[in-house]
């Protein structure tokens, strides 16, 4: 992936993801509650993240915090997490992913456990990379 490129799909997913509140599947991650919200706010939080995602609390019962609830847990993008998804360089290669092992930790172990790719491309993103190479090509070739 050529270097804007990489650039654009970061801000693309980065919106989607992070401000969105959508998988790569197009599917809402969920919302925050109002005094969660409030909560964020007061912590410098921007008003308009989202959520990674919502889903049954799918921990062995003696690692939850109420053992004998299994309720909904929410997994949340930390402001750390937000910032650290970037271009990552590997050898000749350009992606996107996160430079902290622990939130490329974090992200994988999310997507397998509730089987969600939130971090994949959509079709459009994919369309996107399409049209922003093609148009690299032709404008080398075309001067």
């Amino acid at each position: 992936m050529e270097k804007a490129v990489a650039v654009a799909m970061l801000q693309k997913t980065s919106e989607r993801i992070f401000t969105e509140g959508k998988a790569a599947d197009g599917v809402s991650l969920g919302d925050y509650s109002d005094s969660y919200m409030n909560l964020r706010k007061k912590a410098g939080y921007p008003s308009n993240d989202k959520i990674v995602l919502q889903g049954l609390d799918r921990r062995p019962k003696g690692t939850r915090a109420n053992p004998n609830k299994r309720g909904t847990t929410k997994y949340f993008s930390t402001k750390q997490m937000v910032h650290d998804w970037k271009v990552i360089v590997n050898g000749k290669s350009l992606g996107l992913g996160f430079k902290n092992g622990f939130n490329a930790d974090k992200s994988n172990w999310v997507e397998e456990t509730y089987n969600k790719a939130i971090f994949s491309h959509t079709a459009n993103e994919l369309a996107l990379i399409d049209q922003l190479l093609n148009e690299k090509i032709n404008k080398i070739l075309n001067g």
